[in-house]
């Protein structure tokens, strides 16, 4: 097992937007199995392969790219339990993002 703090567990992630997610890490933390649970999208769901660093202590960027194009990055702060995301789609002739926070907690 990674010395993540995710690796091989699960999370529920409650965004500003409303948004609900449960993400499911890999053993050794390259890895992300991602469901929308509550949301515009709700039982939308991928595994990606993951970019993850440490930025410091307990505080990891994570970063993916889904099949349908779409760039996607988070801080997740294990000393606080939040998370700032932040996602680019392509909007037919460029790129629109859009940043959320919100808040996470270990599920079994």
């Amino acid at each position: 097992m990674s010395d993540f703090a995710f690796a091989g567990k699960t999370f529920e992630l409650r965004l500003d937007n409303g948004i609900v997610f449960h993400n499911t890490y890999g053993a050794e933390g390259n890895t992300l199995h991602y469901e929308e649970v509550d949301g515009a999208s709700e039982g939308g769901s991928e595994e990606v392969g993951l970019h993850v660093g440490e930025v410091s202590r307990g505080v990891y960027l994570i970063g993916w790219n889904e099949l349908s194009g779409t760039a996607v990055a988070h801080v997740m702060d294990f000393n606080t339990g939040t998370v700032t995301g932040f996602w680019s789609i392509d909007d037919g002739g460029g790129r629109t993002g859009e940043v959320h926070t919100g808040t996470f907690r270990e599920v079994e």
